[in-house]
């Protein structure tokens, strides 16, 4: 059985504890996450992580059913369950112009038409965005079959939500970075309007730089004055984080809202790497 690389978790949950709970489940290329929050105390029960190194001979979707089929809080009744896809082949599109019949064909174009995946849709709240998105069908299928009444969204919608509802300062510009071991999530929000979300792989502390400093030259932001709003598996102590003071002045990481119960459990980990996927439970 996959072990996690980090575990948060109340001792004794009982089954009252879990129908009063919403669990969110993060999936990526590389990477399980689930928070199980109490929503009537707002209070985490659970933050788990995994590792994933998926290949020909192990895809994805057997490392998942792995976790799952091993995980026995996974398989308790509970409240309500959110399944969230973080996979970059995804496209924003403004409201007065999205239309069902080109969904296909804009996220060929601009993410190739080589795999022919399922193409999922929702619309972003509070903000005038469609997200359409693609999904391997075969994990699709595995999610439906473990989650059989899950609800579904995307990574960066709920980015996007958590944002307006915990981040947002007026107009000010602000680019957000949530860390994983070898990509970082981008969210670009200029005079209080999002023109950029995406997904950079990195091999080092100079690729980050790069990408950073390279979004801030194509969409006209000043390094200096940007809010750099930092989360995920980044610590506070490391080279990464020395080389973003090099080029950014304005570097805060990531607080988890006062909404939310500090646990002594979340006091065993920097709070800021888990900090977004908690505001995506509150808010999805």
């Amino acid at each position: 059985m996959l072990k996690p690389a980090f575990t948060i978790e109340a001792t004794g949950i009982s089954d009252e504890e879990l129908l009063q709970s919403r669990l969110l489940v993060e999936v990526n290329p590389n990477a399980f996450t689930y928070v199980l929050l109490n929503q009537r105390n707002m209070s985490p029960l659970v933050v788990k992580y995994f590792q994933l190194e998926p290949s020909k001979e192990s895809p994805l979707t057997d490392g998942l059913r792995e976790i799952m089929e091993g995980d026995s809080l996974l398989r308790r009744h509970v409240k309500e369950t959110l399944l969230v896809y973080n996979f970059p082949d995804s496209s924003l599109i403004p409201e007065p112009v999205f239309t069902m019949d080109t969904n296909r064909e804009i996220i060929d174009t601009l993410h190739g038409n080589l795999q022919k995946g399922l193409i999922l849709t929702e619309k972003i709240p509070w903000w005038e965005l469609f997200n359409v998105y693609r999904i391997s069908p075969d994990l699709h299928q595995l999610m439906q079959q473990t989650f059989t009444a899950g609800k579904y969204w995307h990574y960066y919608s709920l980015l996007l939500k958590s944002y307006k509802m915990f981040d947002s300062t007026e107009q000010e510009s602000c680019i957000k970075v949530i860390f994983y071991a070898d990509k970082m999530v981008t969210l670009v929000i200029k005079d209080g309007k999002p023109v950029l979300i995406q997904t950079f792989l990195y091999h080092d502390t100079k690729d980050v730089a790069y990408h950073l400093l390279n979004c801030c030259q194509q969409l006209g932001l000043d390094q200096e004055k940007v809010r750099l709003l930092v989360g995920g598996l980044i610590d506070r102590q490391s080279a990464l984080t020395t080389e973003l003071y090099k080029y950014f002045l304005r570097i805060h990481f990531e607080e988890i809202d006062d909404s939310i119960k500090i646990t002594d459990e979340l006091k065993e980990l920097p709070l800021h790497y888990f900090s977004s996927i908690l505001k995506m439970a509150v808010c999805a």
